[in-house]
């Protein structure tokens, strides 16, 4: 079972939490179709692509384009939104890289 995480800071620069204990199927479909169009797309699309992912998933009130943007550090952001991801999916982003490097 996908447990997700998503720590935010919020404009009084205080960490918000968000959890989602269950994860439906349809966001690991949600979630192949997403890194499809990832791959097809340039940066910001990328990023938009991620952040519309990550706001779907979480469904809350707080979890939202803008407070994704203002409340994750830059040489944090890509990397908190593909773990979602990868989480979801249930997938260790080590073992993905071990396996690409064997074939």
């Amino acid at each position: 079972m996908a447990k997700l995480k998503l720590e935010l800071e919020n404009e009084n620069e205080q960490t918000v939490v968000y959890t989602r204990d269950k994860v439906k199927g349809r966001a690991v479909r949600k979630a192949f179709q997403t890194m499809k169009k990832i791959e097809e797309a340039d940066y910001e699309e990328q990023l938009d692509t991620l952040i519309d992912y990550v706001v779907d998933v979480f469904d809350k009130p707080g979890v939202t384009e803008d407070s994704i943007l203002d409340g994750i550090e830059s040489e944090e952001l890509m990397s908190t939104l593909s773990n979602v991801i990868t989480d979801v999916v249930g997938v260790d982003p080590e073992d993905a890289d071990n396996a690409q490097a064997k074939k």
